[in-house]
């Protein structure tokens, strides 16, 4: 990492000599989250006394990505110079957060625990390894060595055999239950040390020699100094994702569970923080484009080929030199994210703390609100390509904020059906969603007959006829009605001449204002069953080949 040195001292600051370093946690506390990048803040709390002093602080991975933070302190803090310090602190666990240092006693405590209970196992294998001793030397004892021995003093040293065996045996017995106890307690006592060991991973604590922040500050009498550190960091986005449920019948309507699946990938644990979702783009370029002249030459000197350039601004930089100001927090109901629209953004203010783990593959799902737009039921068929129709609603975003481009999905009278993508929809605007195949209304194409040929015994032009013909049937036993849609040939030269015919003809051309697509409206009762016809000729010189398929 770069040296840096920023001086935003105050030229009337006087150097104390009594000036003292009080070093404090930097924790992530709040973060709005764009569909790219984050603007972060931390914030710095420590116990001050009067004078002026230096707070030191970790500098995290990305706070110095796109520039030096914005360090806002609070009330009664005059601050001075900003110095970064690489390096600065070798033992890292002395700016562990509150929860940082909290569970690393754990740790500590769980480990005294497991060093205790190893030395008890020990003592314990110790007397396991006494009572064996005994046993085998009461078991070496043999009968000839009792030969000399009268018959009373026979009996008296049996019966001290047997007794010292059976006590032997009994504490041995004890201590291999006493063991099995220990490794069981042992065994516990591991599991909860690799818990604790996780739960330390997982709050990410620095390690290594840590580069700190000095900020020189001067207070008139002594406080708690709380600092917000605020910067861009290109780590971090979010992006909507919905649940569509269609109502069907005569009040048709649209459920929209909006949602957003928000990721950070620093590194860093973020714990219990403030979110705010917004759609804005601090990262695109912020200057616009230089034209360049633009002069036309005819004569025969050789081409000179004019490069095309813009003005390609280094937009993360410009965005970084730029203040980032993180937009106010706005309280919300629980549960529902409070929406503000701001001119082409969108922001949510997530009323709960939220904790986003650095593991960019575990993105985090939150509900932000639910909304019900009225939608009119259409069915679309095409039958060129598809075997089924396709039931699509129409709506029109009647809510004052756009509709998010987002994946979604996609439930119809309570069913799943499938994953689709939902466009911008602006508000005001209107868009067709689809909600999956119809399996009722069955399609079918045919190729009746395929005819090339040359015609007259003076060839000057070539033919071609071709027969189509589609089914639309349905199957179920309500009355469908439907738009089915073909595309039939056309031609933009003048040397190919071109007849289509249709039965029934299509009632609308043109869908959409594609050149030649057919639409017909049709209405079917239960099982029926409708075709239509399609002929089509072609006639152009000898010589070149028709390109087209039916």
């Amino acid at each position: 990492m770069n040296k840096l040195l920023w001086a935003t001292a105050l030229s009337t600051l006087p150097a104390l000599a009594s000036a003292a370093d009080f070093t404090a946690a930097a924790p992530v506390t709040g973060a709005t989250v764009y569909p790219q990048g984050a603007t972060v803040t931390r914030t710095v709390t420590a116990e001050v006394p009067a004078g002026a002093h230096r707070i030191l602080f970790p500098v995290r991975q990305g706070m110095l990505s796109y520039g030096p933070p914005r360090i806002v302190p609070s009330d009664g803090v005059a601050l001075g110079a900003t110095q970064l310090l690489s390096g600065y602190v070798t033992d890292p666990e002395t700016i562990y957060s509150p929860a940082q240092q909290a569970t690393q006693a754990r740790v500590e405590a769980v480990e005294d625990q497991v060093t205790a209970k190893a030395d008890e196992i020990a003592r314990a294998q110790v007397a396991l390894d006494a009572a064996n001793a005994r046993l085998e030397f009461l078991g070496s004892v043999k009968g000839g060595a009792l030969d000399s021995i009268d018959p009373e003093a026979l009996r008296a040293a049996a019966g001290l055999i047997g007794s010292e065996t059976a006590a032997a045996q009994l504490e041995k017995q004890q201590t291999q239950e006493a063991l099995r106890g220990l490794a069981e307690e042992m065994k516990a006592l591991k599991t909860e040390l690799e818990q604790a060991q996780a739960d330390l991973a997982r709050l990410t604590p620095p390690s290594g020699p840590v580069d700190m922040m000095a900020v020189s500050l001067e207070l008139e009498a002594a406080q708690e100094v709380e600092l917000e550190v605020v910067y861009l960091d290109g780590a971090a986005a979010w992006r909507p994702d919905y649940d569509l449920r269609l109502t069907r019948g005569e009040a048709a309507s649209i459920e929209i569970d909006r949602k957003a699946v928000v990721q950070q990938y620093t590194g860093e644990l973020w714990d219990g923080i403030e979110l705010v979702l917004s759609t804005a783009d601090p990262f695109a370029g912020i200057v616009p484009s230089e034209p360049y002249p633009n002069l036309a030459q005819i004569g025969n000197a050789a081409y000179k080929g004019r490069v095309a350039s813009s003005a390609t601004y280094d937009t993360a930089r410009g965005a970084a030199e730029s203040e980032v100001m993180e937009e106010p927090m706005v309280e919300a109901a629980p549960i529902v994210a409070g929406l503000k629209v701001e001119g082409l953004a969108v922001t949510y203010d997530y009323p709960r703390r939220v904790t986003l783990s650095p593991d960019a593959g575990e993105g985090l799902q939150l509900a932000l609100d639910t909304v019900t737009l009225e939608a009119e039921e259409k069915i679309i068929a095409a039958p060129r390509t598809d075997a089924t129709a396709f039931l699509l609603a129409e709506l029109r975003n009647t809510l004052p904020e756009p509709i998010l481009p987002g994946e979604a999905s996609v439930y119809r009278d309570g069913v799943f059906v499938g994953r689709n993508m939902v466009p911008l929809i602006p508000a005001g605007a209107e868009e067709e969603l689809s909600f999956g195949p119809l399996e009722s209304v069955r399609l079918e194409w045919k190729l009746l007959n395929n005819d090339t040929g040359d015609r007259g015994i003076v060839s000057r032009s070539n033919t071609r006829e071709q027969a189509m013909e589609f089914t639309v049937e349905n199957l179920s036993d309500e009355s469908v009605d439907l738009t089915a849609l073909y595309a039939l040939p056309f031609s933009e030269q003048e040397d190919l001449e071109l007849d289509v015919t249709a039965r029934p003809a299509p009632t609308r051309e043109d869908w959409e204002k594609k050149r030649g697509v057919g639409e017909w409206d049709m209405s079917l009762a239960p099982g029926e069953k409708k075709l239509v016809r399609i002929d089509v000729t072609f006639d152009w010189p000898t010589g070149p080949e028709l390109i087209w398929q039916p």
